[in-house]
């Protein structure tokens, strides 16, 4: 991107779902700058519509539970309003309980 950046660039990981309903195991999204992840979510609910509904929640665009973002295998935010920085490499992933 040129100096004048106007928009982040974010590789999203898909594990699950995601990754059966968009048919790939990444793919990368550009958002506004200062973007939340909600920003990412919306991003990623217009490349894949059928994400809407069974991933992400079409009014709101939170994520569905269990489905949540961990950032470079290391972090999990608390919220979807996080502001994730440009290069951080995004998981989506879901919880899986059991025993």
């Amino acid at each position: 991107m040129a100096n004048d950046q106007v928009a982040m660039e974010f590789t999203v990981e898909f594990f699950g779902l995601p990754r059966r309903l968009s048919g790939a195991k990444e793919t990368t999204v550009q958002v506004k700058l200062e973007a939340t992840l909600r920003d990412v979510v919306k991003a990623l609910a217009e490349r894949f519509p059928a994400f809407l509904g069974n991933l992400v929640d079409p009014k709101t665009y939170d994520l569905e539970e269990p489905y949540f973002f961990n950032i470079n295998a290391r972090f999990v935010p608390r919220s979807l309003e996080h502001h994730p920085i440009e290069g951080d490499r995004l998981l989506l992933l879901f919880l899986e309980a059991g025993g």
